[in-house]
């Protein structure tokens, strides 16, 4: 019998969802909870953002990274670690708010986690009981 966990509960946790080495000078792509994730080094550490780009929603994990940023291979938007874009080829003037969601991630021994909704600090993972 499974046990069905309540959403509150479940975004308290931190999942393992790769090692550290598989996270590279490429984009890499997974599924969380159903929700497709791209991770990449960025100018701030590993990042975790949703996998679609915010204007025409194509796969940023199908793009590359250029300097510590993720480029959508489309129209070559690109967005920072946080999710926020920070070029839009051919745009004049100030980049617009555009944002693609963030998800938590952090790197503990090898291994890269992703958090869904915010996690307090100090948490126990609940697949190898690291203290994050």
């Amino acid at each position: 019998m499974s046990e069905r966990r309540g959403k509150s509960e479940q975004e308290d946790h931190w999942q393992a969802v790769a090692l550290s080495t598989e996270v590279g000078r490429k984009p890499w792509r997974l599924l969380l909870d159903g929700a497709p994730i791209v991770l990449f080094r960025s100018a701030t550490g590993i990042s975790a953002l949703f996998d679609r780009c915010a204007h025409r929603l194509v796969e940023l994990s199908t793009g590359k990274i250029v300097k510590g940023e993720i480029e959508c291979p489309y129209h070559g938007w690109r967005f920072d670690g946080d999710g926020r874009c920070t070029a839009i080829p051919g745009h004049v003037g100030a980049v617009p708010h555009y944002r693609v969601r963030r998800y938590r991630a952090i790197e503990r021994d090898g291994v890269v986690f992703v958090a869904v909704g915010s996690p307090r600090a100090n948490l126990i993972c609940t697949v190898c009981r690291a203290r994050m």
